[in-house]
């Protein structure tokens, strides 16, 4: 079962399960990993919800991520690194049953965002509410975001070195990737401060002409954005694999809708995973040579009140 959300619409609920893609051929709702690797599209089909599994997701505690953060600082000044996202997950105990319950506070609480659960047979019990668009389409014209550095909403403090800079790298990076596959009319707006439930942001937006270029070769040169991955890309990813000992899985992977003329496809950020009486958030911070892992660590505790909040209420 498929339930979703796009931000001014309303509630669109489908019966079915994600079958596995070689490439995308037909249009639908459609889920990727974190790399790209893998790819799923929902097809629809009479048939009974899955229940949630009893997977074991692996997390680590505040100790051994200071740990990884240090090792990744030092490895991202020895190699002249220009920035490199660590992620981690946390697990709280959670009433399974309350998933939909959960899925309706997160459409009603971030009415801007993308908000989606399914539950799958293949790939499980997933739930998020997603802030930061990938790629949109509207008839010829393409339209995509750099969305990168965190701060609480409360902080009224000017952004620092260290923020703005991340959030450049992400706009370089998309500029780079649209002009590499010959990507017309670019047009670029920002960087400006954008709220996110209980974080804000920097943000800018980038439009352009989609003419013979698909949908789905646009996403595969944008996925994944150096806010999820790091710059360089390939040295990045290779630390990501190295230091991190959880698998991301769908976790800052695309997900959305795409049509023949118009498609809305989101980063999957700030979501979840269902277990057995567990809930377990994927949570991500951008390191440079100037982060402090202990900073870090905190911008990954903000990250999480966008859902755990929410299931102290339930």
């Amino acid at each position: 079962m498929l339930l979703y959300r796009f931000p001014g619409k309303e509630i669109v609920q489908k019966m079915g399960s994600f079958e596995k893609q070689v490439s995308f051929s037909s249009f639908g709702f459609v889920v990727s990993s974190f790399n790209g690797e893998e790819k799923y599209l929902f097809v629809e089909k009479e048939q009974q919800a899955s229940e949630i599994t009893n997977k074991k997701i692996f997390s680590i505690n505040k100790e051994e991520y200071l740990k990884q953060g240090e090792k990744l600082v030092a490895a991202i000044r020895n190699l002249g690194i220009q920035k490199t996202v660590l992620s981690r997950i946390e697990t709280q105990e959670f009433d399974t049953n309350k998933a939909l319950d959960l899925f309706y506070l997160l459409e009603k609480q971030y009415p801007t965002a993308f908000v989606y659960c399914f539950f799958d047979e293949t790939l499980g019990t997933w739930l998020g509410a997603s802030p930061e668009i990938l790629f949109q389409k509207f008839g010829n014209s393409g339209f995509t975001v750099a969305l990168a550095a965190t701060k609480k909403v409360s902080d009224s403090s000017s952004w620092n070195q260290k923020e703005s800079l991340e959030q450049a790298f992400v706009s370089d990076f998309i500029l780079e990737r649209l002009n590499k596959i010959e990507i017309s009319d670019i047009e670029q707006t920002g960087p400006y401060e954008h709220q996110a439930g209980p974080v804000k942001h920097l943000k800018t937006d980038f439009s352009f002409s989609i003419d013979s270029h698909s949908s789905f070769e646009i996403m595969d040169a944008l996925n994944p954005t150096p806010a999820v991955s790091g710059l360089p890309q390939s040295i990045s990813l290779e630390l990501i694999d190295l230091l991190e000992k959880h698998q991301r899985e769908l976790y800052a992977g695309f997900i959305g809708l795409v049509e023949e003329n118009q498609a809305s496809v989101y980063v999957n950020l700030r979501c979840c995973q269902l277990s057995q009486g567990k809930i377990h958030l994927y949570l991500g911070g951008g390191y440079t040579k100037d982060s402090d892992p202990q900073h870090e660590w905190e911008e990954t505790v903000n990250k999480s009140k966008t859902i755990f909040d929410l299931v102290q209420k339930l």
